[in-house]
């Protein structure tokens, strides 16, 4: 089977994340997979860099799996703010339709909506392959948290952006979602319920698990035994509730005073939280690592005794499932989490491993959680044992496989 995936990220810059692990889990089964992306983050290399109409092609090494590879294809465009989206709109087209043409593609797997959804649509109908569509989050609320090189009022991007989700979930073969909540919200805006899907988050869980060696950074980080530790991973989005939870910080300290928070990761907010930490006087109290490569994250978080998701619910975070809530649960951590519409939906409770609070109680939460080691034990294996029944990543790959192979048996016969 040769697959065609389809972003409007940056594949060799984002952090690892879904976007590397089933593509490339897709060729440890067998399959010839091409990822075309866009660098959304572009540089000029030098003054008279315009840019290029050109496309380039690479092989490129598995970046979640070792010895798995697939062929990144990255359309050409004009670097300069707004001419180079609209540059893409028309190149992305061009390069789906030859990849389409040249590798004889049979089948198509979208991740995006605004900037290649609709190219991808049109030529997957035109040559007679199935699409799918992989919905995990809010695509015209996700324009909030991405900075623009230029400004363009938020409720124009929005508004476009939302009808091209709708054309997409209606002229798609199938959409998978994340959540049982994101099914809901594809559902209202077109998405037919009887081509919706779920198809979980997946977890290497030979990465990810209770057993990792974290003892070497302990030792780096200056972590006792006798320290308690709370952790996030991850970016550090404006929405991530993490400047509210410093703020609430003292109270832990004042009462566990041997208590770490480890904040690992880089983002929007990262200046702000190192303000707070210098102006309430947590410097002993609170690590800020910034980004740390991707081989390291099963370690940190094997250092937590609770590890904690304290997103704002807002139109962006309400339907999702964060990617980390997946991979503390696998590493048997108790979660302490806001309750996010779409972690309800999937995740219920303290039988899968979640402590849900409103975040201006996340002190006082966090604090009890601490103060009784069994009952976090106890829900930190009830989280291990829902993510090895329902999220192993291999199991999530032979799924995608199967839901492909159907789709082309079904376009065949």
């Amino acid at each position: 089977m040769n697959v065609l995936f389809i972003e409007e990220v940056d594949w060799l810059k984002k952090v690892v994340y879904e976007i590397h692990s089933l593509p490339e889990l897709l060729n440890s089964l067998g399959h010839n997979v091409f990822f075309m992306d866009f660098e959304e983050n572009w540089e000029k290399e030098h003054a008279h860099d315009f840019g290029s109409f050109r496309a380039r092609r690479s092989v490129q090494k598995g970046r979640a799996h070792a010895g798995t590879i697939l062929t990144l294809i990255r359309p050409g465009f004009i670097k300069f703010p707004i001419l180079d989206r609209m540059s893409v709109f028309v190149t992305f087209y061009i390069e789906i339709e030859r990849t389409i043409k040249e590798n004889k593609i049979d089948a198509i797997v979208l991740y995006s909506c605004p900037t290649n959804g609709f190219q991808a649509v049109l030529l997957a109908k035109k040559y007679g392959i199935p699409i799918i569509y992989r919905s995990m989050d809010v695509p015209h609320m996700l324009l909030q948290t991405r900075k623009s090189r230029i400004y363009i009022p938020s409720f124009i991007l929005q508004g476009i952006t939302k009808s091209i989700e709708k054309w997409v979930h209606r002229n798609v073969n199938e959409i998978l979602t994340l959540s049982p909540k994101l099914s809901n919200y594809v559902e209202a805006l077109g998405g037919n319920k009887t081509k919706t899907e779920l198809l979980l988050f997946g977890v290497d869980m030979a990465k990810f698990n209770p057993n990792v060696d974290s003892e070497d950074l302990r030792e780096k980080l200056g972590i006792t035994k006798n320290d308690k530790v709370i952790e996030y991973v991850g970016t550090i989005f404006d929405f991530s509730g993490l400047d509210s939870y410093l703020e609430q910080f003292p109270k832990v300290v004042e009462q566990i005073p041997n208590v770490k928070l480890i904040i690992v990761g880089d983002g929007a907010l990262l200046n702000k939280l190192k303000n707070i930490v210098a102006a309430l006087e947590l410097t002993e109290n609170v690590i800020l690592t910034g980004f740390q490569p991707f081989d390291m994250v099963p370690q940190y978080i094997n250092l937590a005794d609770i590890c904690i998701n304290p997103f704002e619910i807002n139109g962006t975070t309400k339907d999702i499932i964060p990617g980390k809530i997946i991979q503390y649960l696998s590493c048997a951590k108790p979660v302490l989490a806001t309750r996010l519409p779409g972690m309800l939906s999937l995740l219920s409770g303290l039988e899968q491993g979640v402590v849900y609070s409103d975040i201006n109680e996340f002190a006082e939460k966090t604090i009890e959680i601490l103060a009784d080691k069994d009952m976090a034990t106890i829900i930190g294996k009830n989280g291990y044992r829902y993510i090895i029944d329902n999220h192993e990543e291999k199991k999530i790959a032979q799924k995608l496989d199967r839901i492909l192979n159907q789709q082309i048996h079904a376009y065949q016969s």
